[in-house]
């Protein structure tokens, strides 16, 4: 399976956010005392499942950009438990829209956002437990909190066609 690019995600985003948004390439750094969340997805159509494991102060700069938060507001608003429902929903719209960009192989659709990995089952466990992939990202968005993100899938045999 293909990769993410650093290229696609940050057009995507910064397309989405209206704002410079820059993923650049890192290696495996060890989890900090930040809060993550899971974006759940499902790879079509081979029914195989994708991981977007995310800081979520990263994850509330791509949605208050996105709803219009200044980046002190979305600050506040990530301190509420359980995440207010204007977070976790625009949180939930812009990885839906970056579905367009987590796979450069068949289409990605978003399923679903947890804060624990407990909740994570199935095909998606299993890439959670082992994946075949990692891509690791350091993130700037232009006025807001950046952050890290990890996309974890696992291993999708190319298709090729024959003429």
């Amino acid at each position: 399976m293909s990769e993410p690019t650093p290229y696609g995600l940050s057009r995507c985003f910064s397309q989405l956010l209206g704002r410079k948004v820059t993923f650049v390439q890192t290696t495996f750094a060890l989890d900090m005392h930040i809060r993550q969340m899971y974006g759940i997805y499902t790879l079509l159509p081979q029914e195989a499942a994708i991981i977007v494991k995310a800081d979520l102060p990263l994850l509330g700069s791509f949605a208050g950009a996105l709803v219009g938060l200044p980046d002190a507001a979305v600050k506040e608003h990530l301190r509420a438990t359980p995440l207010e429902e204007l977070m976790r929903d625009a949180i939930c719209e812009a990885l839906n829209i970056a579905s367009a960009a987590v796979t450069t192989e068949g289409r990605a659709v978003f399923t679903k956002l947890v804060a624990d990995p407990a909740y994570i089952d199935g095909a998606a466990g299993k890439v959670l437990k082992t994946p075949d992939h990692r891509s690791y990202f350091t993130v700037s968005i232009d006025g807001y909190q950046g952050g890290r993100l990890t996309v974890l899938s696992p291993f999708v045999p190319i298709r090729t066609v024959s003429y």
